[in-house]
């Protein structure tokens, strides 16, 4: 909705902006075409001795008179059919109903940018917390990058393989800590144990395709894939 009004403003400006220029047009048209029109009422004031001159004098007035008031007319038709456009535009504005884009994030960079909210929300961890059928849904299709991530290690596409961890680490790491801070007791202290091998063997595998060494990254793409689905089952 705000930014509709802002649009109308901007549209109104325009318009007027368009109105002001086509008066402008008018009156500069009107001052030539009288500027023109001077020019034979001296001729007819210098050469009134002269009968033939003056009866040619008289019709060059009366045509650049026609000619002043003929611009006039149409500059001012131009006038009242911009204006009447820019009035209608600006008695219908067109109204845009963003409260579907507001609920799926639309407003998130002004909420990064407001110094006076907590730095979680402006981070959007708080709005990623919220949904935990969301965060879920991350970590199960995380599964695909990591068997993407093993198939170049049987391939030794090192360097492709480890930016898919690098891709997928932050915010798996993010998930299922979110996940772990559902728990309490117990339950909270398995889960954060279990995040842990994970990741310790996620590093073991990174760590082989940095060396280069297929048999240590069948290895421990192995022991990776045990410990997530290990450390999924707790959620």
């Amino acid at each position: 909705m705000y930014r509709a009004i802002e649009e109308g403003r901007s549209r109104k400006s325009s318009y007027v902006t368009i109105s002001v220029a086509a008066v402008a047009c008018c009156l500069v048209g009107a001052a030539f075409f009288m500027g023109s029109a001077g020019e034979p009422q001296l001729s007819l004031t210098a050469a009134r001795g002269i009968a033939g001159v003056g009866c040619r004098n008289v019709r060059a007035q009366a045509q650049a008179d026609r000619r002043a008031v003929l611009g006039g007319l149409f500059g001012a038709a131009a006038t009242f059919g911009v204006s009447k456009s820019a009035l209608a535009d600006i008695r219908n504005p067109d109204f845009i109903d963003d409260r579907a884009a507001k609920k799926k994030g639309f407003d998130i960079i002004y909420e990064a940018r407001d110094l006076s909210l907590d730095q979680d929300v402006r981070d959007g961890f708080t709005q990623t917390r919220t949904s935990m059928q969301d965060t879920k849904k991350r970590v199960a299709d995380a599964e695909k990058k990591l068997t993407e991530a093993g198939a170049f290690v049987d391939k030794k596409y090192w360097t492709e393989g480890r930016n898919v961890l690098r891709r997928l680490v932050g915010t798996l790491r993010f998930d299922l800590a979110a996940l772990a801070d559902t728990k309490s007791g117990a339950a909270k202290k398995e889960a954060i144990k279990a995040n842990k091998e994970f990741f310790q063997n996620l590093e073991s595998m990174d760590l082989a395709m940095y060396k280069k060494n297929p048999e240590a990254g069948k290895k421990a793409y192995t022991k990776t894939m045990a410990a997530y689905k290990n450390a999924i089952s707790l959620y």
